[in-house]
This record gives structure tokens, C-alpha cells and sequence, in this order.
């Protein structure tokens, strides 16, 4: 299960991620962050209270991120729990990925 936040901080979207961004979820993160991009050009996901990321929600910040910059626009993944950077770092992401111990704005 996922819960999603949306809010705007100093010329960011920061859109809050809770729970597990799994194949049962991820769809719904996607679209949600896919379309705060659409409407943003600066958008962050808050991952301060996201226990666990699996391959499926891997790709739905690698799927956001791309269509922040196909719209030449800004995307960062901020606060990641431990459990969680750790799956960005082994997976190599973040190096593709813009990755923040805090939120950029």
C-alpha cells in the first residue's frame, strides 16, 4: 500500500511517498508523479517515509525522471530512508538518478 501527498515548497512540487512502492503500487506512484511533472517543472518525491522500493517503483522514478527531462524540467529523489538508498544504491541509480539527503527547496 502507497499514500501520496502533494504540496508545494519554494518553487517545488514535492510530492510525499508513504508506504511500499512495489508491483502492487507502482502504477499509482508513476502516474501520480508523472503527472505532477506535467504540470511542474521542478518536482521532488519526498522519500522520508517510504519503507521499502522494489524494481517496479524503480522504474517509476527512472519513468518520471525521463519525462522531467524530455519537458526540460528538474526531478529529485529526497530523503530516501536507508532500507531504501541502499536499493538505489546497489541497483546503480544513483548515479542516473538526482539523489538528496534533503529536500532541495
Amino acid at each position: 500500500m502507497i499514500q501520496l501527498t502533494e504540496e508545494t515548497k519554494a518553487g517545488w512540487c514535492v510530492v510525499s511517498v508513504r508506504g511500499r512502492a512495489d508491483a502492487e503500487s507502482a502504477e499509482q506512484l508513476e502516474t501520480a508523479l508523472r503527472a505532477a511533472v506535467e504540470h511542474n517543472s521542478r518536482v521532488a518525491a519526498d522519500l522520508s517515509h517510504l519503507d521499502y522500493v522494489s524494481s517496479a517503483g524503480l522504474r517509476a522514478f527512472i519513468q518520471t525522471a525521463r519525462a522531467a527531462e524530455s519537458r526540460q524540467g528538474e526531478f529529485a529523489i529526497c530523503s530516501p530512508t536507508p532500507s531504501v538508498r541502499r536499493v538505489f544504491d546497489m541497483s546503480g541509480l544513483h548515479q542516473i538518478l538526482k539523489i538528496q539527503g534533503g529536500l532541495p527547496c
